[in-house]
């Protein structure tokens, strides 16, 4: 089975955990690679998963927490969990609310280990062989830290921003 292949099945084995809907598989800079999902636009969750993600390692890196592995978004309507997909990849997994999320995550790991492996071997082939038409980018080199707010207020009474 060629590596195309094996990303699809892949995807395809997370509609087998009862109430999951759909998976995306995204680089790390929000361009889609492969996808599973009916009710929305691939190519916007890709996007937005990536966001998020990217805001998740940065509030673990803060905060202190370590090296970001998952993110979680529960809403009225269902869930989102985006797990990092070894250097070059994103699995965002749509559930329904009633999902049993300790199930959705034992399968999603394991899915998402596999689609990194995968993905690390369709960077190592010649360009124009993966489906979103070029390799995926490395994972994003570390950032500076972000600028604090002081509490000190300009002359227009409203606080202003300062690098400490």
């Amino acid at each position: 089975m060629d590596t195309d292949h094996a990303i699809a099945a892949a995807l395809r084995t997370l509609r087998e955990v009862p109430d999951v809907v759909g998976s995306v598989l995204a680089g790390p800079d929000g361009l889609l690679i492969a996808s599973d999902v009916d009710r929305v636009e691939p190519d916007t969750v890709a996007a937005m998963a990536a966001a998020t993600v990217g805001l998740g390692r940065r509030f673990a890196e803060t905060v202190g927490l370590g090296i970001h592995r998952e993110t979680v978004i529960q809403a009225d309507g269902g869930c989102l969990v985006s797990y990092v997909a070894g250097a070059g990849a994103l699995l965002t997994v749509v559930a329904m609310p009633q999902a049993n999320l300790a199930l959705v995550h034992r399968t999603s790991r394991v899915v998402a280990q596999r689609l990194g492996a995968l993905v690390e071997t369709l960077a190592a082939q010649p360009p124009g062989r993966s489906p979103a038409g070029g390799n995926p980018p490395p994972a994003p080199p570390a950032r500076e830290p972000l600028p604090r707010r002081n509490t000190r207020t300009t002359g227009s009474g409203r606080p202003s921003a300062a690098r400490s």
